[in-house]
């Protein structure tokens, strides 16, 4: 049985997108935009609103947390922190943190590994970021 080749990091970003918007009971148009912009900005490749919908359908037929699981073994510590860099910045497309989507958030942070402290120190590098970005 051949082996299928691994998702690039690009694919676990936009799952981690996804999985962290959906959680709150689907996508709205900013999010999906949000989600074009962000994969747009880590690939170079244009995502379009329809790519995005089937990426929500794949994520209800499996369990995306044993993927992320599974995948830490072969994402960097780089990789990594840009998959939930992406998702935490899509959580935010609504200007307010539904207690599911930051559950979720950490729920893929602990499957990739990710410790706790670790975990916290990318959430406020990217708050800083973002003030800055702002101003």
């Amino acid at each position: 049985m051949a082996k299928q080749p691994a998702s690039n990091d690009t694919d676990w970003v936009l799952k981690a997108m996804v999985a962290v918007a959906a959680s709150d009971g689907g996508l709205d148009a900013r999010e999906t935009g949000l989600i074009q912009q962000v994969y747009k900005d880590q690939s170079g490749r244009t995502l379009s609103a329809e790519e995005v919908a089937r990426a929500v359908e794949a994520l209800a037929k499996g369990d995306a947390i044993a993927e992320f699981a599974a995948a830490s073994k072969a994402l960097n510590r780089n990789a990594k922190e840009g998959v939930i860099r992406a998702a935490y910045l899509v959580l935010l497309a609504d200007n307010r943190i539904a207690g599911e989507e930051r559950k979720k958030l950490k729920d893929i942070a602990a499957a990739l590994q990710i410790p706790e402290i670790h975990f916290g120190t990318i959430l406020e590098d990217l708050a800083v970021w973002l003030a800055q970005q702002r101003s």
